[in-house]
């Protein structure tokens, strides 16, 4: 069996319930990350108020949201591929709702760790992380990239920090969090039930016996091989993908991080470096459906080393002493390859390893590549403080782009797969 990180047009044509499926996808991903992030700097002051801590200890839950989901993505790409997506959507909505619950009673700081920790993290990692490209590779065979994109467009968190802010000024915080229950509950119960798990004749459970010469006799070729976590760790394959979209990943969190500190070193006043951090967001929402159309002509492996391609010319950009507006752009343009990222690592997983493991690859490369990130965001912040500036870890990063390039080039190259179907561990 071959199988090549290529374009979709020759793909068969998508089962008429894909749009559906792409919209509960959508939900799943913006109404999770939307819910969590959208309201992470309108809760900061009153979480500091209401729990008696500093301000320091009242924002550290978004981070540990993020680094629980990147560790716990993994697990949840093994129970994407063994359970039901069905079950897990319902099973995130309540941990998204028990989470809102416990911090409108919570005037204590355990059960805000509690929250953020033990409940939002893991429902970001299976809901809003693993389970919508799982749902969108398993029903999209054509323009799949460009529904991965659409899938990932932030709408929610655009909308939530301002609704969150009014029902704070009006009603109160408690309110906010009985709201966001509420929310959860309505929106991913109903979509769950929606979710249908496979089109007709690709689910592999139904075929995991079967003999290739029973699937051609068939009709169909569509379950292919089928890698434990076990097997990805020893493919080659999964780290030259998984380090080729660390970097992109590495870029987009590490100058999340340290935007606003970088602009203050650049003779920025603080609001104006805080305005670079905006322009990096907004002009990043586009990157999703760019990059989302250009994986589907190109392949998703090729998409990461275009992305890693531009991304060395631009962070070398931010070496030179440019005007503001020059300067934006070019954040601007970071944002926009790194959320570009998404659909190309989607795609190129699904064309190596197949929908039956997208998702076990997917979350493991998520988890395999946190490192990079920490590494990074603290490194940034030593090398600052030595030196006084950020261009030594600017230059590090460019070296992981140009080194990312030629191993993204090669994991998208037409290899051989193994034809026989082996049971999930």
């Amino acid at each position: 069996m071959m199988q090549a990180d290529t374009g979709s047009e020759s793909a068969p044509p998508n089962d008429p319930r894909a749009v559906r499926m792409g919209t509960i996808a959508w939900l799943s991903h913006n109404v999770i990350i939307g819910s969590i992030m959208g309201t992470a700097g309108v809760l900061l002051i009153p979480l500091e108020e209401r729990l008696h801590v500093s301000r320091g200890l009242a924002s550290i839950g978004v981070p540990m949201v993020i680094v629980g989901s990147a560790v716990l993505a993994s697990v949840a790409g093994v129970l994407a591929a063994r359970y039901s997506l069905r079950r897990l959507m319902a099973g995130a909505s309540v941990l998204m709702s028990l989470a809102w619950l416990i911090l409108a009673f919570a005037h204590s700081y355990w059960p805000f760790l509690l929250a953020y920790g033990l409940l939002l993290g893991p429902a970001m990692a299976v809901g809003g992380s693993v389970l919508p490209p799982t749902l969108v590779t398993r029903w999209f065979q054509r323009h799949r990239g460009l529904a991965i994109g659409i899938v990932h467009l932030p709408i929610v968190i655009t909308i939530m920090p301002l609704a969150a802010s009014l029902v704070i000024s009006r009603f109160g915080v408690t309110a906010l969090f009985f709201a966001l229950a509420v929310f959860s509950a309505v929106t991913l119960i109903p979509g769950s039930l929606a979710l249908i798990e496979y089109p007709p004749g690709h689910d592999p459970r139904q075929y995991v016996n079967e003999t290739a010469a029973q699937r051609s006799a068939r009709g169909t070729t569509a379950v292919g091989p089928i890698f434990t976590v076990p097997q990805l760790l020893q493919n080659p394959r999964f780290w030259l993908l998984a380090l080729a979209v660390g970097a992109a990943n590495t870029s987009s969190v590490t100058l999340a991080s340290h935007l606003p500190a970088m602009g203050v070193a650049w003779g920025y006043a603080p609001t104006s470096a805080a305005a670079l951090a905006s322009v990096m967001s907004l002009v990043g929402m586009a990157g999703s459906i760019i990059f989302g159309v250009v994986a589907d002509k190109i392949g998703g492996a090729r998409t990461l080393a275009l992305i890693a391609f531009d991304d060395a010319i631009l962070w070398a950009f931010l070496l030179m002493d440019l005007p503001y507006p020059a300067r934006a752009v070019v954040i601007g343009l970071i944002g926009m390859h790194g959320a570009g990222a998404i659909p190309g690592i989607s795609k190129a997983v699904a064309s190596a390893f197949g929908e039956a493991s997208f998702s076990r690859a997917f979350g493991l490369a998520s988890t395999a590549t946190l490192p990079l990130m920490i590494a990074a965001v603290y490194g940034f912040g030593v090398i600052f403080q030595t030196q006084h500036s950020y261009a030594a870890g600017i230059v590090a990063m460019i070296a992981y782009f140009v080194i990312s390039v030629p191993l993204a080039i090669v994991a998208g190259r037409r290899t051989p797969l193994p034809a026989a179907v082996v049971n999930p561990a």
